[in-house]
């Protein structure tokens, strides 16, 4: 649709034509920036007159650079609207017609145009970025009274504190992005540090304490001459100088490329300067943090009726600030905004002890200040629960972008739920005669209720609160790389949003246990089993194990492989099916090789470093025989390797051929190569019979005979069913209990070792006899008397 422009466009058109060019022979700044931004001005008034008769209804506001007077050549263009009054039937026609001329001129012109439409109303909500703009706004059309009303709005909503601590993290997420130094050779002209940002923020953050706007000095006006000519010298915004631009410009206008660059940096040091004092200065002003809260030389001053969510609220951006929060303990008014709470609360470690110090902490959460000096019933704890869950919250503040739990973290909404539950997870310790994963999801529950918090958001923290020890459990005893285990966990978080956030929590809540707690074999397997059930949760609904389909699959890896077809087929088939559902087509492929040796009668052991796990994987490959799981765990325990994790296979072949992979560590670490190559031959002289395990155990200092008396355990019921079993410390405990399933003639298809809240724990997959499915009943039996290795 074809719109008609006001005459005056055209002529306006060449005169900024003729300005862009005049640049090619008298290079300026701001004087010509001011030129540049009345032709645009020119524009805006004579499309606003063209579209309505009489007064306008509303007035158009220049914001930001605009605002400024500071157009650049190809700069945007950023107008607000702001209707003078909200009567649609007026408004409507005139705003529409304002909108479409404008912008067919801006085409004309080639403008990059940028507009909103603004109530009055809106002002008090408006965010950081809006309300920036219009601290440089200036009435360019339209009544002086409606332009009047916004500016005292903007003046009477500005919240000064979350301002100046947006305005803060923006340039140093800047600083960031390009260069956090005004000394570089190729500099951003507007973002960077030292760019024209730095001093528009200085003047910024002034007028947010009620300082008037900063005057603009030669060295500003010098970085906006060289954006202008760089502009010009490209035809389009660009305010990157990099070095083939710079010696373009030199070439251009007769200039020495070196020298350009010495003067630019002097002139953006000026301006990087002017930025550090500004920042300096809100260390001494006086100014509002939040409501009944406020700043005066550094310190943090709260009023006593101030509502105790946004006293929380103000003492967190005083803390991002750097202000001082002395011990106040003051006492906040009766009220409390649940909102400005949960913000208050999930904003860091240094803000939670800051709230504790000004005595507000209790206020908000007695749940967790009652657990100050509370001391947990285990030896793995090294701090109070008060002090745990504060370096939860600091471990969770650790965690950088570029990592993969940073990424993670980075990835997520709203975090305040995580936070929340952080703080809140080991509050049910106060009450030792029940389950402190029950008790805390109540007053988790109950904390949100009376912060008036939404009911999804109560839902979730209480949750994270109730599951925050699952995934620990799972990666610590649980065969994660069997895809049942995953659909079971799938089936406890249920949504991506609940993985991710109790991923978090789990790795945040052991690394603050102690130094030692989190090994690096808990990372890779937190890290699979988040991995493999994202996957599941986005399937929807996932595939049961296929085995044909896994058969296949291994059988393509030895196409065009000098291998009898045969015998191949026959191993493939002789797989058993948890072996095909957790194991790579390539290690099988492998696994072929040593099984045909083994048939042979060869018992190999190969021993393997894994220093992404620290710990040894012991793969051993022989003809099967009774209770040879078992014998290989006694030589482990008598060598004092700590076992992470068993995968035991026998193919149904003649003979049957045992595929048992061992996985252990030596004081959290590789197995050392020599002691491995001891294990090794150990191993090979018991599956060869030249040794018995007892022997060797007795030899090497341990009692093959100690009885288990005291243990606990769960029965999952399944083919294979889970067995988890807790008992007190010790390395001999997976031996003594794969012995008893032994003398069952029960087959263990795998088995993860760990520790679990100060205890040995471990669980073992087992099968009955020719692979049938055990019962309860049948466990518990085998259970019910102490287990003698």
């Amino acid at each position: 649709m074809n719109v008609a422009l006001p005459p005056q466009i055209e002529a306006l058109t060449s005169q900024r034509t003729d300005l862009i060019a005049s640049l090619r022979t008298r290079p300026r700044g701001l004087s010509w920036c001011a030129e540049n931004t009345a032709i645009v001005d020119a524009v805006v008034a004579a499309v606003a007159s063209s579209v309505c008769d009489g007064e306008l209804p509303f007035c158009v506001v220049a914001v930001g650079g605009y605002g400024r007077n500071e157009l650049s050549p190809y700069s945007d263009v950023d107008l607000a609207v702001v209707p003078a009054q909200e009567d649609p039937a007026l408004l409507d026609p005139a705003v529409r017609a304002f909108f479409r001329t404008m912008g067919e001129a801006a085409r004309v012109l080639q403008l990059d145009l940028g507009y909103s439409f603004l109530l009055i109303s809106d002002i008090p909500g408006l965010d950081g970025k809006s309300r920036t703009g219009l601290l440089d706004s200036r009435l360019v059309a339209g009544p002086a009274e409606t332009y009047g009303v916004l500016s005292d709005a903007l003046a009477e909503t500005m919240p000064p504190g979350e301002f100046i601590l947006e305005k803060i993290r923006e340039r140093e997420e800047a600083f960031r992005r390009y260069h956090d130094t005004p000394l570089v050779v190729e500099p951003h002209l507007k973002e960077g540090a030292g760019g024209l940002r730095c001093f528009q923020t200085a003047s910024w953050l002034g007028m947010a304490i009620g300082q008037q706007a900063l005057r603009k000095t030669r060295s500003y006006s010098y970085v906006t001459r060289v954006r202008n000519l760089l502009h010009a010298h490209v035809e389009r915004k660009n305010d990157h100088l990099t070095r083939v631009r710079r010696d373009e410009l030199a070439e251009a206008y007769g200039l020495d490329p070196y020298e350009l660059s010495s003067t630019l940096c002097k002139a953006s040091l000026e301006l990087h300067r002017a930025y550090g004092r500004a920042k300096d200065s809100i260390q001494e002003a006086r100014f509002v943090l939040a409501k009944g809260v406020y700043a005066a030389r550094g310190e943090v001053r709260i009023q006593r009726d101030a509502d105790a969510g946004e006293a929380a609220a103000g003492i967190a951006i005083a803390t991002d600030l750097g202000l001082r929060v002395e011990d106040l303990q003051t006492s906040a008014g009766d009220t409390l905004s649940g909102s400005a709470a949960a913000f208050s609360l999930s904003h860091g470690e240094a803000t939670v002890r800051n709230l504790d110090r000004a005595g507000l902490l209790e206020r908000l959460v007695p749940e967790l200040t009652a657990c100050r000096t509370l001391v947990s019933r285990d030896n793995v704890h090294v701090y109070t629960v008060f002090e745990h869950s504060l370096r939860v919250i600091r471990a969770l503040d650790s965690l950088q972008p570029g990592t993969s739990l940073g990424n993670l973290m980075d990835s997520i909404t709203s975090l305040q739920p995580l936070y929340i539950a952080a703080l809140l997870h080991d509050v049910g310790k106060i009450d030792p005669d029940r389950s402190h994963s029950e008790v805390g999801a109540e007053m988790a529950r109950c904390a949100c209720i009376r912060w008036g918090l939404g009911g999804e958001f109560v839902s979730l923290v209480e949750w994270l609160v109730k599951e925050h020890l699952t995934m620990a459990r799972f990666i610590r005893l649980r065969d994660i790389e069997n895809p049942e285990t995953v659909r079971e966990f799938a089936a406890i978080v249920q949504t991506p949003e609940r993985l991710d956030l109790l991923t978090l929590l789990t790795w945040a809540d052991v690394n603050a246990v102690s130094a030692s707690a989190w090994t690096q074999a808990q990372e890779t397997f937190l890290r699979t089993l988040h991995e493999a059930t994202t996957a599941v949760l986005h399937e929807g609904s996932p595939p049961e194990a296929d085995a044909p389909t896994y058969r296949q699959r291994i059988a393509r890896q030895f196409r065009g492989a000098d291998v009898d077809e045969a015998k191949v087929q026959e191993f493939i088939d002789s797989l058993p099916a948890h072996y095909l559902s957790s194991t790579s087509p390539a290690l099988a492929r492998l696994h072929y090789h040593l099984a045909e040796k083994a048939k042979g009668g060869e018992t190999i052991v190969d021993v393997h470093a894994l220093p992404e796990l620290g710990a040894t994987e012991f793969t051993i490959c022989c003809q099967d025989a009774p209770a040879l799981l078992s014998r290989l765990l006694g030589v482990l325990y008598a060598y004092d390797l700590t076992l992470l994790g068993v995968r035991a296979s026998t193919t149904q072949s003649e003979p049957p051929v045992a595929l048992d992979v061992l996985t252990a560590s030596f004081g959290g670490r590789v197995v050392p190569s020599a002691t491995a190559a001891q294990v090794a031959n150990a191993l090979t002289a018991v599956i060869e019979a030249r040794q018995d395990p007892r022997e060797i155990l007795v030899a090497r200092g341990k009692n093959p005979d100690r009885i288990q008396r005291a243990f606990s355990y769960t029965f999952v019921k399944g083919t294979p069913a889970v067995v988890e079993i807790r008992a007190p410390r010790g390395r001999g405990m997976p031996y003594r209990f794969s012995h008893r399933f032994s003398e069952l003639g029960w087959n263990i298809l795998a088995a993860r070792v760990g520790q679990w809240a100060d205890s040995a724990a471990a669980a073992f997959y087992l099968v009955g006899p020719e692979g049938r499915a055990l019962t309860e009943e049948e466990v518990a039996q085998c259970l019910k008397d102490p287990v003698a290795g």
